[in-house]
């Protein structure tokens, strides 16, 4: 039988190195039928020149913005689709995949067309063997997006067997490009963070289910700690989960007792002890998250956060007063 066309979705930004060796790492693969496809977000280096010239088989598309995760993963399930593309596999640019991991995924879609999505374990980059991710577990009484695993040693606890969750993380998902074409992309609103979650619920609503494929393997170079020290990453982890809670239709009770005892009780503490001083970047950016929420203004997070030249007050003011 002819194997059905898998279309990577790779998205680049400011980072050929971690793009090249994820591109590499999909030429090994044991799946001959591939179309890689590389999003660049306006980065400030020409990485497509090098990137067609190492690989030509590549797929360049240039963005003229910087659209983010989910602007950049749209344009190429867009051309996935256009392509006849039967299955798209978003790969983040800092992941490296196994070479059987597209294959194992993808025999697996086609045997089991109640499913329309599928995913490997990921462990670190930095630590093999150390579970990254094993999907995701939602709760939504508590608007709780959890992965399973994380930190944890693999030692075959998932077992061998295929197995249904909630959602599976963005970094490395193939996707039936028939349940895309009908229910739409990802919500450009989010720009980064959640988006898959809510995809990801989005998906499953026509009864479909997520599986995690347990003997497949990505390595993902991500760093916890500095994703904690972020004020990025705190602005839009904060902003999209409230986002998350009314796009999931949660009720207003849930999106309050977040609002309320989540993020405001986090703000107080990170104001007034003094054991949390490092952390003032962190809840300005939260403050504007939960301005920019409460005002509907989604998208790519503000330029000047982190940047403490002003103080809260300052930033709030004029972001109130756009």
């Amino acid at each position: 039988m002819t194997e059905p066309l898998v279309a990577v979705i790779i998205v680049n930004w400011n980072n050929l190195k971690d793009t090249l060796a994820c591109i590499e790492s999909v030429i090994q693969s044991t799946y001959s039928n591939l179309s890689i496809i590389v999003v660049d977000n306006a980065s400030k280096d020409d990485p497509g020149t090098m990137i067609q010239s190492m690989y030509p088989q590549v797929h360049m598309l240039q963005m003229n913005s910087n659209r983010g995760f989910t602007g950049g993963n749209n344009a190429g399930l867009q051309f996935a689709i256009q392509q006849n593309a039967r299955y798209a596999f978003l790969l983040n640019n800092d992941a490296e995949v196994n070479r059987n991991t597209i294959h194992q995924l993808t025999v697996y879609m086609e045997s089991t067309p109640d499913i329309c999505a599928a995913a490997p374990i990921i462990e670190y980059h930095s630590q093999p063997g150390t579970i990254w991710s094993a999907g995701g577990r939602i709760d939504p009484h508590q608007a709780t997006a959890t992965m399973q695993g994380t930190n944890t040693w693999d030692q075959g606890q998932f077992g061998e067997t295929p197995y249904p969750v909630d959602f599976a993380t963005g970094c490395a998902l193939m996707v039936r490009l028939s349940v895309v074409d009908k229910l739409g992309g990802l919500d450009d609103r989010f720009f980064m963070y959640y988006e898959e979650v809510e995809w990801c619920q989005r998906l499953r609503s026509q009864g479909d289910s997520i599986h995690i494929i347990p003997n497949a393997r990505v390595w993902h170079k991500i760093s916890p700690e500095a994703r904690n020290e972020s004020p990025f990453v705190h602005y839009l982890m904060t902003r999209n989960r409230l986002l998350w809670i009314r796009c999931a239709k949660f009720g207003f009770g849930t999106y309050i007792r977040v609002l309320v005892f989540h993020n405001l009780r986090t703000l107080l503490s990170w104001s007034i002890r003094p054991r949390w001083k490092y952390k003032r970047d962190q809840r300005d950016a939260m403050l504007i998250a939960l301005r920019d929420a409460l005002l509907n203004r989604y998208g790519p997070p503000p330029t000047n956060l982190g940047l403490r030249k002003s103080r809260t007050k300052h930033l709030l003011n004029n972001g109130f007063a756009q």
